[in-house]
């Protein structure tokens, strides 16, 4: 494969919406792609679908057929990662959800923003993200920035900030193939919270996380999402938040695990954030007043006062 841009689709029980994501990639302003779309195992007529779209256009789609024992969204992204990594010469990979819709300059702005990074940074290790309009299952919209809808600082970067809270969404993602590669050097995708947030931690380390103040996707929100986008700062979400602390731990003690992952994977860690690394994933030996004093003092704060807050209570 010849194109510049790797799209790579992974799919399950999507039959409803995916003909609008397919048909919105296939209406880019852009058309250095090739779309590699891997399917689950659907029992409706998703893979059906994907297969008349690649009998349409076998120049631009290509089906992966890449069994697998372990089904999860990210267990799917990851194969087509591995092999868009193996069977083509990409330069840059972007993930696709099977539910959104795609603006028509997506991979266009998304792919200048990249070549821009690279010659500021002189570096090949980047992560470029987007920001996304929310909408409903009919496409209303219901928030016009993701960023603000989530409360979410795209300026935070560096690696105590990521490492206890992703701001990075999978499907604005575009990244560069040394990127990905470094990413792929994990064994084993089952001890990561998600291929995004272990993607920007990657960057966060080893390169660079760029932001484009732009929403590129029409995000949609409906009964089947697997990650969806909750209001924060809502008055649902304070009280949820704030009376319960099951979600808040259960993601801390994930954040952790994930530093600790991190540290085994990568032996060329900067001694920097090694260190910083290492305190985080040592954080759950400490006595409760010793973590949250150590949460403050080193900066491993969530984004936006209500996150944090919560945070500091559960820790």
């Amino acid at each position: 494969m010849s194109q510049q841009v790797a799209i790579l689709l992974a799919s399950y029980n999507g039959e409803q919406f995916i003909r609008a994501q397919i048909d919105s990639i296939l209406s880019q302003s852009c058309n250095d792609w090739h779309l590699f779309i891997r399917d689950d195992d659907s029992t409706d007529s998703t893979f059906a679908i994907e297969q008349e779209y690649a009998n349409r256009y076998p120049q631009q789609i290509t089906i992966v057929n890449a069994p697998s024992a372990k089904h999860s969204s990210k267990h799917n992204f990851w194969t087509l990662s591995q092999y868009v990594l193996d069977k083509t010469d990409s330069e840059y990979v972007m993930f696709c959800d099977q539910d959104d819709v795609w603006t028509q300059s997506k991979v266009e702005d998304t792919l200048r923003a990249m070549k821009s990074a690279e010659q500021r940074f002189q570096d090949r290790r980047i992560l470029v993200h987007t920001d996304l309009e929310v909408v409903d299952k009919d496409l209303n919209v219901l928030g016009d920035s993701f960023i603000k809808y989530r409360a979410l600082d795209p300026s935070c970067t560096e690696v105590n900030r990521i490492v206890v809270q992703n701001n990075v969404t999978g499907c604005t993602t575009m990244l560069s193939r040394k990127l990905l590669q470094k990413a792929l050097e994990l064994n084993d995708i089952e001890k990561i919270a998600m291929h995004d947030w272990w993607f920007s931690l990657v960057a966060s380390v080893f390169g660079h996380i760029v932001f484009l103040n732009k929403s590129t996707i029409k995000y949609r929100q409906h009964g089947g999402n697997v990650v969806g986008a909750t209001k924060v700062n809502s008055p649902s979400f304070i009280l949820k938040r704030l009376s319960g602390s099951n979600h808040v731990k259960k993601t801390l003690r994930m954040a952790v695990k994930q530093a600790e992952v991190f540290l085994d994977t990568y032996h060329d860690i900067p001694s920097d954030d090694r260190n910083t690394l290492s305190e985080f994933a040592n954080l759950y030996k400490k006595s409760k007043i010793r973590r949250v004093s150590l949460i403050i003092r080193k900066r491993y704060l969530k984004q936006g006062p209500i996150q944090i807050i919560g945070e500091l209570l559960f820790i």
